[in-house]
């Protein structure tokens, strides 16, 4: 029963439509933050439309099995919006160094769904703190280890990163 009730809450069978959103400005004040854009089209109609923020997500590549790489996306996402709307990621997101190459391509904050969870489920409070700690250690570990000073965009951006296809 546990199970069902999961996965009716979980997939409710329900589609969302730009006209959603309309709803959620009228009756929120607070900003939007818009979770799984992973097209250039939809992260300018975010702008268009006049949400304050978009996380570029696959939502872990679990409902859209083979769906392009969220990391991949990120750079021609940044290029085309970045200056006008917030951009985060989230979409694997398991170490310092994901961190530092998400923010290296532009996104201004990452988001840890499973790390969180497992932190939680093994040391509640204590262990979501710990994996905090863990993972800004590693980002800082991996910051020094590549010569970079800090993880301001004057010194993490796309120049630091050099891809093995392009050699």
């Amino acid at each position: 029963m546990a199970a069902a009730e999961w996965t009716s809450t979980v997939f409710p069978a329900l589609s969302h439509s730009w006209e959603d959103l309309k709803f959620l400005q009228e009756n929120w004040d607070g900003p939007i933050v818009l979770k799984g854009i992973q097209t250039v089209e939809d992260a300018k109609k975010c702008v268009e439309l006049g949400i304050q923020g978009i996380v570029v997500s696959n939502h872990g590549g679990r409902q859209v099995d083979g769906g392009a790489s969220s990391l991949g996306l990120l750079p021609r996402i940044v290029d085309a919006v970045g200056d006008k709307i917030d951009i985060f990621f989230d979409s694997g997101i398991r170490c310092g160094a994901d961190i530092a190459k998400a923010m290296a391509l532009g996104a201004k904050m990452c988001l840890i769904g499973r790390p969180f969870v497992y932190g939680l489920a093994l040391g509640g409070e204590d262990g979501v703190s710990h994996v905090l700690k863990s993972l800004l250690g590693d980002m800082e570990l991996t910051l020094h280890l590549a010569g970079i000073q800090s993880a301001s965009p004057a010194h993490l951006n796309r120049g630091v990163l050099e891809r093995e296809d392009r050699l």
